[in-house]
């Protein structure tokens, strides 16, 4: 019997459902990444950090990655597949309505998109109103919590690129990585998708990345303090890549010790 929805029988999944309550649903996207990484990158991770967790635990079975997730923004590169919010959010609740209906009790997402983000919480408040608890952890948000020169500073930037060549070296193109130049409009300078600079102050704005990046990767100005943004994906290593991933691992691990004894004391 495996901790993997997926490699067991339905038999298998009922018998593991009598000590296994917690569902582990990696999360991507299917998005371009500029020149060095492949499409799959954001799916690509969630899966193989949900993978790793899924065999160093006992409290938990993982189910297969959702591969596509809302990255409409991205969409003017070829191969980018993505679904609006509301979709993924619609499909995110029949998954887990169907693991409710086999005895699940906790859901941890595994997310490796930040535009997931908005659908996952809706996800969650809906499972709240069955007294169900849901956590979503972003891999690149943890990777720069334990260590701020793990941070995500970018799209397709060091840590993104290191990852995936400790995951799948076959799919990067690093000699093809370089520095992103984000663009500007007059004088407003574009920080990444959604903030904008102008004298001294920031601004909002909707953006596509075609607007902000002519190759897809970007650098998010000022989002990771104290990082050293003149490095580039060319910097990257699998040594790196393993460190972050396995101290991602390890820090989801403690989580679910702790989430799996968590219940609501105020139940609707």
């Amino acid at each position: 019997m495996s901790n993997f929805i997926f490699e067991n029988t339905w038999e298998e999944n009922q018998e593991a459902l009598k000590t296994k309550k917690l569902a582990i649903i990696p999360v991507g996207s299917t998005e371009q990444h500029g020149p060095a990484l492949p499409v799959g990158t954001d799916w690509i991770v969630a899966e193989y950090l949900a993978k790793k967790v899924g065999e160093k635990t006992d409290k938990g079975l993982v189910a297969p990655v959702i591969p596509y997730g809302h990255a409409l923004y991205h969409a003017d590169f070829p191969g980018t597949m993505a679904v609006s919010q509301t979709t993924l959010a619609a499909y995110v609740k029949e998954v887990c309505d169907q693991l409710v209906s086999y005895g699940f009790t906790h859901f941890l997402f595994l997310n490796g998109h930040g535009g997931n983000n908005n659908a996952l919480y809706d996800v969650g408040q809906y499972l709240r109103l069955k007294n169900i608890p849901v956590a979503n952890i972003q891999w690149f948000e943890v990777a720069g919590d334990l260590n701020p020169e793990w941070g995500l500073i970018g799209h397709g930037d060091i840590t993104e690129t290191a990852v995936m060549m400790h995951i799948a070296p076959e799919t990067v193109k690093v000699e093809r990585a370089h520095i992103p130049d984000n663009q500007k409009i007059g004088n407003i300078q574009f920080l990444d998708l959604h903030r904008g600079e102008f004298d001294g102050a920031a601004v909002y704005l909707n953006l596509r990345t075609r607007d902000v990046s002519k190759t897809g990767d970007l650098i998010e100005h000022g989002h990771a303090a104290g990082v050293d943004y003149s490095k580039s994906a060319r910097d990257a290593t699998a040594e790196l890549g393993k460190e972050v991933c396995d101290a991602v691992v390890d820090y989801v691990l403690k989580f679910i010790d702790e989430f799996v004894k968590f219940e609501f004391e105020y139940k609707k």
